[in-house]
């Protein structure tokens, strides 16, 4: 039996090209966002769609429902997921980072998985 969770979706402008599925932080103002670079970044959310210039219109996936992810690395469901330097989903349990989801499947690089999005910090 399988189940979803439906996304919470807020739409921004983005401050440069996103992929779809990168973590996403505030970018120079409320009204943008750019791809986090860092497991500590605020970040706010999951880029679901894939801007390619600045200035153009993101769909953002915020705490409280699903998203497509993209994987930086190996991901097992249930890990808890943070951002690495390119804006891609990592595993994590550093103390000090800021947790942006849980995974709902299994991931290899560069795939897009199914998640859950929470914010948290370890």
């Amino acid at each position: 039996m399988a189940s979803t969770f439906a996304p919470q979706i807020q739409t921004f402008k983005a401050d440069a090209a996103i992929s779809k599925g990168m973590v996403v932080k505030f970018g120079t103002d409320s009204k943008h966002v750019a791809k986090s670079a860092l497991a500590t970044n605020l970040n706010i959310g999951v880029a679901q769609s894939a801007p390619t210039t600045a200035e153009d219109l993101v769909e953002v996936a915020l705490p409280g429902g699903g998203a497509k992810g993209l994987a930086g690395g190996s991901i097992t469901k249930g890990d808890l997921l943070t951002s690495d330097t390119a804006g891609k989903m990592v595993s994590t349990t550093t103390p000090g980072d800021r947790v942006i989801g849980v995974a709902m499947d299994d991931a290899s690089a560069d795939d897009l998985f199914d998640m859950f999005v929470q914010l948290s910090l370890i």
